[in-house]
């Protein structure tokens, strides 16, 4: 089924897309192309993201002090496992 709206004024028309197909090619070059881009301009998919993705995309961001402070901080942990006893 193929919904049509015309100054505020919808109809539904049901055209085979065999049908629909033979009437597109029937279209002159510059009647394609309008259709193209409006086609183009339909078709942008609109990307959702997850809860997940935007809680971490704007979630708290470490500076370079910090995450310095955390690789000692790991270093030195690493240097107290390792020794013997």
């Amino acid at each position: 089924m193929i919904y049509f709206t015309h100054n505020d004024t919808e109809m539904k028309v049901q055209v085979p897309f065999q049908q629909l197909l033979m009437l597109v090619r029937t279209l002159t070059p510059a009647q394609k192309a309008r259709l193209r881009k409006e086609l183009a301009d339909e078709a942008e998919p609109v990307v959702k993201q997850s809860r997940l993705t935007e809680l971490l995309l704007n979630g708290p961001v470490l500076t370079e002090e910090q995450i310095s402070t955390i690789e000692e901080t790991r270093k030195s942990i690493n240097q107290w496992r390792t020794k013997s006893l």
